[in-house]
């Protein structure tokens, strides 16, 4: 392992493993199959995480215990599911009351996914999938739009990678969602970028121009109807422009809404509104034969790049 050199890195690995023996073995598994890139980038993170932390006045201990509350939740959301054959939550409509407009637990949330992005084997994956998709497009991208921000990670890597007069725009439900989000692009990045911040449903989105780039992570489960999410997006889209997306199957959480049963189904569902998929990442949790994880519903995330 190459934690020795990672100190930062190393600060929020051992904070988490002391309190959880079932983190310990999933992480320290997933570390062990890790080259540079990811130590770089996890470390650039955390050092990152840990000054905006300290300035938020918020305890490193705080986001520590947010994490392991996701992966809790995560845990007893499964064994619902698997008990009902449902995700707890059926409607959007409770999710935004119970989770999005409750500034308590969306902190906490935001806060626990972020960590997640480097210690999660299929997160990090997807975070990779986004970084490669948005460097290759960068020259083409004039305007971006992220629908539903969380953290702010993925909108803090379009920032540094695409072109200095780009234009962003930003659509969530969550006030403090946004919040989090202004937070961290004000901290990280000390450039001037057109960046404009809407409270509100997509559909009640109305700009004056299509996007070159949309993103779109871990969005369309949180949805009552991710088809009609989807051809909003196509409707928001350049011809030439292209939409990172992410979901996933079987995949029960405390927001989420949605149940896809399939890679096929969410494959169906994104040509059925429009879209052509330029490539794609099937990431399921746990390793093993792909017929095992469909007949135990086992968690598969899924990540892609678009085009009309």
């Amino acid at each position: 392992m190459m934690l020795q050199k990672h100190k930062n890195f190393n600060s929020i690995v051992s904070k988490v493993i002391t309190q959880s023996s079932t983190q310990k073995k999933k992480i320290e598994r997933l570390i062990s199959k890790q080259n540079k890139i990811y130590f770089d980038r996890a470390e650039d993170f955390s050092k990152k995480f840990i000054k905006y932390l300290k300035n938020e006045k918020v305890p490193l201990k705080y986001a520590i215990n947010s994490y392991l509350k996701l992966c809790f939740d995560m845990f007893e959301s499964h064994k619902y599911f698997m008990k009902y054959n449902r995700y707890p939550l059926a409607d959007e409509k409770d999710a935004y009351k119970k989770v999005y407009d409750n500034i308590k637990v969306m902190k906490s949330y935001m806060f626990g996914v972020a960590i997640s992005q480097f210690l999660w084997s299929t997160h990090y994956a997807m975070y990779s999938f986004f970084i490669k998709n948005i460097t290759k497009s960068n020259l083409k991208i004039k305007n971006y739009l992220e629908v539903g921000s969380g953290h702010g990670l993925f909108f803090l890597k379009a920032l540094e990678n695409l072109r200095e007069d780009t234009k962003f725009d930003i659509v969530d439900i969550s006030s403090t969602s946004i919040k989090i989000t202004k937070s961290v692009i004000n901290f990280f990045y000390k450039g001037e970028r057109d960046i404009n911040y809407y409270k509100k449903n997509v559909f009640d989105y109305k700009p004056n121009e299509k996007y070159d780039f949309i993103t779109l992570g871990e969005v369309l489960e949180h949805v009552n109807n991710p088809k009609k999410l989807l051809k909003q997006l196509h409707f928001l889209l350049n011809p030439n422009g292209r939409v990172y997306m992410s979901t996933c199957v079987d995949c029960p959480s405390i927001d989420h809404i949605y149940h896809f049963k399939s890679i096929g189904e969410i494959e169906q569902l994104i040509k059925k509104s429009g879209f052509k998929i330029v490539r794609r990442n099937i990431l399921p949790v746990e390793e093993k034969p792909m017929k095992e994880i469909v007949k135990n519903k086992i968690t598969i995330n899924y990540c892609a790049l678009l085009k009309k």
